[in-house]
């Protein structure tokens, strides 16, 4: 929604005019063909270009609306990195952008549950060391160590699109989304955390 109401050129001049004295030297500012109102006339044709490109700016500026300064935020958010390419389609360079400014927030395990939310996939977060306490469907444990499990979180998620053999490198689990979640987690995640991902 715009904040700035679209007037026409006339009605720029018409305000211009209200600023001028009512006196006999400018009583022709409201005049049509004299010369005061002509050069007042092309004082708010000015006002009406420059009252044009804010209210353009007011319309794009937000990043779930813009397509003209998409490049200026992805420019600013550091698009392209190593899980954004700042390519696609407007629609999906917005939901990168805005996916990118809601992940400077994330805290929390239900920040990176609304995170995923974001692509449609659904996860849960938990901790390495209540992990090794469930059942496993692993040929090996997930951990070696209970100081490894302490230190590390599980992110079960559901994908339909696995990667099967032969695979091709660098591995990613699942759909695009799932690659691009697996990215932003790495990135967000405590230094001394390590992450492992399983489908379920």
């Amino acid at each position: 929604m715009s904040l700035f109401k679209r007037r026409s050129v006339d009605e720029f001049a018409d305000n211009l005019a209200l600023y001028l004295p009512n006196n006999i030297l400018f009583k022709g500012k409201n005049v049509s063909g004299t010369n005061l109102r002509k050069l007042i006339v092309g004082l708010a044709g000015e006002i009406y270009r420059a009252n044009s490109l804010i209210k353009q700016f007011s319309d794009e500026f937000l990043p779930d609306q813009t397509e003209r300064f998409i490049p200026e935020w992805e420019s600013a958010l550091g698009i392209p990195d190593g899980v954004f390419t700042g390519t696609g389609t407007t629609e999906e360079r917005r939901r990168d952008i805005l996916i990118k400014l809601a992940s400077l927030g994330v805290q929390t395990n239900q920040d990176f549950v609304d995170l995923a939310a974001q692509f449609g996939v659904t996860v849960t977060i938990t901790p390495g060391i209540d992990a090794i306490k469930f059942p496993l469907t692993f040929p090996i444990p997930l951990f070696a160590t209970e100081k490894e499990a302490r230190n590390s979180i599980v992110v079960n998620y559901t994908a339909e699109d696995i990667q099967v053999f032969p695979l091709t490198f660098p591995v990613t689990f699942g759909t695009n989304e799932i690659a691009i979640i697996q990215g932003l987690f790495n990135r967000l995640k405590p230094v001394t955390t390590k992450v492992i991902y399983r489908q379920i």
